[in-house]
Order: C-alpha cells, then sequence, then structure tokens
C-alpha cells in the first residue's frame, strides 16, 4: 500500500508520502519530516515560504476510517487539502 497526496501552495509543493512502514512530508522535494514504523494515526510537521517570504507551519494529520486512508493538510491554520473532498464527503 501506498498513498500520495501532492497540494500545490502558492509557487510551492507539498507531497505526503505514505506507505504501512512510513510516513513522509516533502516541500519542493526536500524531505521536512518522517515517521518510521506502522501507525494507525501520525502527524507531520514542516514549514513552507508564503507570497510575503514569512515562513509558515505545515501540520500534517494522516489516519485510518473505515480501512481507507486519510490526510488533511494545513498550512498556518488554514486547511488546504483533505481526502474527504477527494471522496464527495
Amino acid at each position: 500500500m501506498k498513498d500520495i497526496w501532492v497540494v500545490k501552495y502558492g509557487d510551492h509543493t507539498i507531497r505526503v508520502v505514505n506507505t504501512w512502514t512510513n510516513e513522509k512530508l516533502f516541500v519542493d522535494g526536500v524531505l521536512q519530516d518522517e515517521q518510521v514504523g506502522l501507525h494507525f494515526t501520525s502527524r507531520l510537521f514542516g514549514k513552507v515560504k508564503n507570497e510575503q517570504g514569512e515562513f509558515e507551519e505545515i501540520k500534517v494529520s494522516i489516519g485510518t476510517c473505515f480501512c481507507r486512508m486519510e490526510c488533511r493538510i494545513f498550512v498556518g491554520d488554514q486547511l488546504v487539502y483533505t481526502t474527504e473532498t477527494q471522496w464527495g464527503g
């Protein structure tokens, strides 16, 4: 099993990769956080520069729900991606 979620944020690309044994957060191809091992829920953290050149916190929440993986990506306090919109929920 491997899930990949990709989000554009301004000129940046945020990519989250989830496998059975780890989760990784990349910003513009650079690894910013990683969780190793089997988890039912995970949190990943990183930073991205906004259009004003200031750093904003990235928070990623990954978990299982009814045998499928769910992912939520926040930049600052704003939800920028959720798998719920992908599935129409």
